[in-house]
C-alpha cells in the first residue's frame, strides 16, 4: 500500500490569488535569488574567518551587520515601486475592476514581500546556531534582536509599499529615506542588543517584572507593529482606490480606538506611577502615529460620488455629524487631526504638570505643540496644486530648509534678536527659539505657539467653508436611497 505524499508543485487555492501571484514572481526574481546567494555566501565566509583567529566580538557584529541591513533594507526595498510598478504597466487598472478589494491587493503583495524576508531570516538560524558553539553568544538576546528585526521589516514593507503609490520618483526617494531614518533606532538598538553587555542589566529587569508587565509590554509592542502595518496597507489602499469608494471611515474608527487607548495608558502610567516620564512608553508612539495619520488624513483628496458618504449620511443627523469627523477628505481630516494631536498633548501636559523638574515655558510642551500644529500649515499653502501629498511634503520641508537658513544667519551675523522672524510658521518657530538667549525663550515660545494656532485655525475655517461638499453629497445620497427604496417595493 502506497500512503506517499504527492509532491507539492504549486500552492494552495487557499491563498489569495494576490499572494499566489506576487510569490511567484518574487521568487523567480534575479534580484531575490542574488541577494540570497549572495547573503549566504557573505555569512558562511565570515564564519569561516572564525576558525583562522577572528575575534569572536567583531565576527558578531558584522554577522548582525549584515542581516539588519538585509531585513531592514533590502528586503523592504522590493515593495519601492511595486505599485508604481502596476500602474504603469497597465496591471493595476485590471486588478481595481475585479471583485478585489484595494485593501486586498496591498495585503497580498506585502504577505508576498514580507514571506520572502521570513524565509530568509528563517535561513539566518542555523548560522546563530553555530556561532553559539564558537562561544561569545547570548542565545536569548540575539533571539530578541533577530525578532526585532523581523517586526520592524514588516512595518518598513508596508510604509515602502504604501508609498510606492506615488507617481514622482524624487518623492518615493525621499520618503524611503524618511522611512529608513524611522528604522535607524531598530537598527542601533538591535546592535547594542546583541553587542554591548549593558543589554544583560537590560533583560534581567524585564525578568524582574511581574507576569502581568511583562506579558503587557510584549503584547502592547505586538498590538502596534499589527496596527502600524494595517494603517500604511489602508494609506496605500486608499491611494489607488477608486474615488467611489469609501476608505477612511474605517481606518479613523480604529485610529481613534488605538490612539485613545495609548492616551489612556499613557495617563495610567503617569499618575500611578512613582516617575511620570514612565509615560513616555506610550507617548513616544502615540507622536509618532499621530504624525502619520495626520499626513495621510490631510492629503485625502475630497470625495466626488455620493457612494462615499452614503453609508454614514443614511444615518440620520447623527450619522451626519459624525460624518464631518470620518468622510474621506482633507476637510474632515482637519478636525480628525485636531482631535488625535490633543490626545498626545494631554499625555505631555499630565507628565509636565506632575513632573516638578520640568517648566511649562520652556519644557516640551511648547515645542511639541508647535510640531503638532506644523501638519496643518499644507492645508492653507499650496505649492503643488496637482498632488495634495506632494504638497504636504514640500511645504513641510521648505519650512525645515527656511528655519536652517534662519539658525544659520543669526548664529553667522550673531543678531540672535532676529531669531522671532521664526514666529511665522510652527516648523520655523522650533528653530528660531534656539538662536535667542535662553532668558527668552519663554515669551518666544509662547509667541511661537500662538502664531501656530492661528495656521490651525486658518485651516479649520477653510475646511468649513468645504464642507459643502459634504452636504451635496449627503442630499445626492439621500436622493438615491428614496428612489432605490420604490423600486424595492415595486418588485416585491
Amino acid at each position: 500500500m502506497n500512503t506517499a505524499l504527492p509532491m507539492l508543485r504549486d500552492f494552495s487555492d487557499r491563498f489569495s490569488p494576490i499572494v499566489v501571484k506576487e510569490l511567484r514572481q518574487g521568487l523567480r526574481t534575479r534580484f531575490f535569488t542574488s541577494a540570497l546567494i549572495l547573503f549566504h555566501t557573505l555569512i558562511i565566509l565570515l564564519l569561516i574567518t572564525v576558525t583562522f583567529g577572528a575575534p569572536v566580538e567583531a565576527v558578531n557584529g558584522i554577522f548582525w551587520g549584515i542581516a539588519g541591513f538585509m531585513l531592514l533594507a533590502v528586503m523592504p526595498l522590493r515593495g519601492f515601486a511595486a505599485l508604481h510598478t502596476e500602474a504603469t504597466d497597465g496591471t493595476l487598472d485590471m486588478l481595481t475592476l475585479t471583485s478585489i478589494a484595494s485593501f486586498r491587493i496591498l495585503y497580498g503583495k506585502w504577505v508576498a514581500l514580507y514571506s520572502q524576508a521570513l524565509l530568509v531570516a528563517g535561513s539566518i538560524l542555523p548560522y546563530m546556531v553555530a556561532r553559539y558553539f564558537f562561544g561569545g553568544v547570548e542565545i536569548l538576546r540575539e533571539v530578541v534582536a533577530l525578532t526585532i528585526l523581523v517586526l520592524g521589516s514588516g512595518v518598513i514593507t508596508a510604509a515602502l509599499l504604501a508609498f510606492s503609490s506615488q507617481v514622482p520618483l524624487l518623492l518615493r526617494i525621499f520618503l524611503a529615506l524618511c522611512v529608513g531614518a524611522g528604522a535607524a533606532p531598530l537598527g542601533f538598538f538591535t546592535a547594542f542588543l546583541v553587542t554591548a553587555s549593558q543589554a544583560d542589566s537590560m533583560v534581567r529587569e524585564f525578568f524582574a517584572l511581574d507576569l502581568w508587565a511583562q506579558c503587557s509590554l510584549v503584547g502592547g509592542i505586538l498590538a502596534l507593529v499589527v496596527y502600524t502595518v494595517y494603517y500604511f496597507l489602508a494609506l496605500g489602499a486608499s491611494r489607488i482606490a477608486p474615488p467611489s469608494e469609501n476608505h477612511s471611515t474605517q481606518k479613523r474608527l480604529i485610529a481613534l480606538v488605538v490612539h485613545g487607548a495609548l492616551m489612556v495608558t499613557g495617563l495610567l502610567l503617569c499618575f500611578l506611577s512613582t516617575e511620570p516620564r514612565v509615560a513616555l512608553w506610550a507617548y513616544i508612539p502615540l507622536m509618532f502615529l499621530t504624525l502619520i495619520v495626520c499626513m495621510d488624513v490631510l492629503t485625502e483628496e475630497m470625495p466626488r460620488y455620493p457612494t462615499a458618504v452614503a453609508v454614514l449620511a443614511r444615518r440620520g443627523r447623527f450619522g451626519r455629524l459624525a460624518g464631518r469627523l470620518l468622510y474621506p477628505g482633507w476637510a474632515s481630516g482637519v478636525l480628525f487631526s485636531a482631535i488625535l494631536c490633543m490626545m498626545a498633548l494631554i499625555i505631555i501636559a499630565g507628565i509636565t504638570w506632575k513632573s516638578s523638574a520640568m517648566d511649562w515655558d520652556v519644557g516640551p510642551f511648547p515645542h511639541l505643540l508647535c510640531l503638532f500644529l506644523a501638519v496643518f500649515v499644507p492645508v492653507i499653502l499650496r505649492i503643488n496644486r496637482t498632488n495634495i501629498f506632494a504638497n504636504w511634503w514640500v511645504v513641510q520641508l521648505c519650512s525645515v530648509l527656511l528655519g536652517i537658513l534662519l539658525s544659520m544667519f543669526c548664529h553667522t551675523m550673531n543678531a540672535r534678536d532676529l531669531g522671532v522672524l521664526g514666529m511665522v510658521s510652527p516648523i520655523t518657530a522650533l528653530f528660531g527659539v534656539e538662536c535667542v538667549d535662553y532668558s527668552s525663550r519663554g515669551g518666544i515660545l509662547f509667541l511661537g505657539c500662538v502664531f501656530s494656532a492661528v495656521w490651525l485655525l486658518a485651516a479649520m475655517v477653510r475646511a468649513k467653508m468645504n464642507f459643502k461638499t459634504y452636504t451635496l453629497l449627503e442630499s445626492e445620497a439621500l436622493e438615491q436611497a428614496g428612489q432605490e427604496t420604490p423600486r424595492t417595493h415595486d418588485a416585491a
